[in-house]
C-alpha cells in the first residue's frame, strides 16, 4: 500500500491532497466535509484536486502566497470537467468557503476567516 493511499471520506482519498515533492500531507476535516457538500450539490460530478498541500519548498516552485492557506492544508485548488470556474465558485460560495478565487481553468478554495474573492 503506497502511503497515504486511504479514503478520508466518501469520494476523496488522502493522496489527492498531498504535496507531490515530498508525499507530505496536511488537510483540513472541513475542508473536506465542505468538498463532500459540494460534490453533492454539483450532482455528484467528481472533483479534481489540482493543488492540495504544499511544504514551503513546493510553494516557492509554483509561485505561491508566502503565507499560502495550502501550507497549512486549509486550502485545495479544484476542477470540475466541463464545469466552467465561476458556475463552480458560485456553489463553493453557497457551502460557505471564504477564500474563492477563479483561474482560467480551475478555482481555489480556502477556510480564511473573512471572505475574499478575486479572479486572474
Amino acid at each position: 500500500m503506497e502511503i497515504n493511499n486511504f479514503q478520508i471520506s466518501r469520494n476523496f482519498n488522502l493522496k489527492e491532497f498531498e504535496c507531490p515533492c515530498c508525499n507530505r500531507v496536511k488537510i483540513s476535516s472541513r475542508m473536506v466535509a465542505m468538498l463532500e457538500k459540494l460534490r453533492n450539490m454539483i450532482g455528484s460530478r467528481p472533483i479534481i484536486i489540482t493543488s492540495g498541500y504544499r511544504c514551503k519548498d513546493q510553494n516557492s516552485i509554483v509561485g505561491g502566497e508566502k503565507n499560502s492557506y495550502h501550507k497549512y492544508g486549509l486550502a485545495c485548488d479544484i476542477k470540475v470537467e466541463e464545469m466552467n470556474p465561476e458556475d463552480l465558485a458560485k456553489y463553493s460560495k453557497g457551502i460557505g468557503f471564504k477564500g474563492i478565487g477563479i483561474y482560467q481553468t480551475f478555482i481555489h478554495l480556502d477556510l480564511r476567516n473573512e471572505i475574499y474573492f478575486w479572479k486572474k
